[in-house]
């Protein structure tokens, strides 16, 4: 499949949808798609099901196993699970302007989270065993071409720069995790220049994960984690729903440069991180006399032992130290 060009509709888009919107401005939420399914995910729906096939012929098997109408769907918002996906269902909480959730998804694309939806395996991650794309590159002509599909709600924008050019005088919000922001780099360029305001596009993920969307990127560090709470994992959507809070009818609030200054707060607020520990490096020798009596005391770990060492002050590489464990173990054994 060949790239949209500027003016090429999202398939089953009206011909005038690119016409000034009379409504009142929204907000557009998108939002990574959760690795982790409620439902069991059919073999024939996992990406590593398809390795044999080459690119092209590779996403038409799978946009038509996706499409057969026989199976059973769910709604996306019924479907993902996992800390990421709870806290994205709630950026969407009633508040003082309208607001939209979409999910990116490796396997459908863009779509609405209201979406019916089949359990699936894609991933944008590198080197997973469901990875579309073995390269950024193939990960970006994936995520052109899954555009071109109609998707699972006919109609519907099925790229970010489809959204912009139906909601040219809306905010767009993308929380996308660094391998999906990668992924869209392309297509968040052209969408952030249909917009009528660019500044009404911000990227909320990880800082300097593609230097040509810097501009566009308010970035999240492991930093912001005490001041939001929960795992890394769902940083980036804490992040957001954070400063979504913030968003009112005010115009000059959904600009990227107001999500920046509140993303700094967040930053600043944070304590300051705890001064490094210095250890006292150990030899070979000295590590193995550490580890021969707590091995020949009964059942333990090189993860527990080596926690053990480094609480005491003393300093050991964990690929060493697992090395001199296994090599002490032995002994103990025989």
């Amino acid at each position: 499949m060949t790239e949209a060009t500027a003016d090429e509709r999202s398939p089953g888009v009206p011909a005038d949808s690119n016409s000034p919107s009379q409504a009142p401005a929204r907000v557009h939420i998108v939002v990574t798609c959760a690795n982790r399914k409620k439902l069991a995910v059919p073999a024939a729906l996992q990406i590593r099901a398809l390795s044999n096939y080459a690119p092209r012929q590779k996403l038409a098997e799978w946009t038509r196993r996706l499409s057969e109408p026989s199976q059973p769907s769910i709604a996306a918002t019924s479907l993902y699970a996992g800390e990421h996906w709870a806290v994205a269902r709630q950026l969407v909480n009633p508040r003082s302007v309208e607001t939209q959730l979409w999910i990116c998804s490796a396997g459908y694309g863009l779509i609405p989270a209201t979406a019916q939806l089949r359990p699936y395996g894609a991933t944008f991650a590198l080197r997973e065993a469901d990875s579309v794309g073995q390269a950024s590159t193939e990960n970006r002509a994936w995520w052109r071409a899954l555009s071109e599909w109609v998707g699972p709600e006919p109609g519907t924008p099925r790229s970010f720069y489809h959204l912009a050019r139906m909601n040219p005088d809306d905010t767009i919000i993308a929380v996308l995790s660094d391998t999906y922001l990668r992924a869209c780099s392309d297509d968040l360029l052209r969408a952030a220049g249909r917009l009528r305001d660019p500044q009404r596009l911000t990227i909320v993920g990880p800082a300097q994960a593609d230097p040509d969307l810097d501009e566009l990127v308010v970035g999240v560090t492991a930093r912001m984690r005490p001041a939001v709470g929960g795992s890394l994992l769902a940083l980036n959507v804490r992040v957001a729903q954070r400063l979504l809070g913030r968003v009112t009818a005010e115009p000059r609030t959904h600009h990227r440069s107001y999500f920046r200054v509140l993303a700094d707060e967040l930053a600043a607020a944070a304590p300051p991180p705890p001064p490094p520990t210095h250890r006292e490096r150990m030899t070979d020798d000295e590590v193995k006399a550490f580890i021969r009596p707590l091995a020949a005391a009964g059942p333990t770990s090189a993860t527990r032992l080596l926690r053990q060492l480094r609480n005491s002050g003393k300093s050991c590489e964990q690929a060493r130290f697992k090395q001199l464990f296994d090599e002490i173990s032995l002994e103990v054994q025989c």
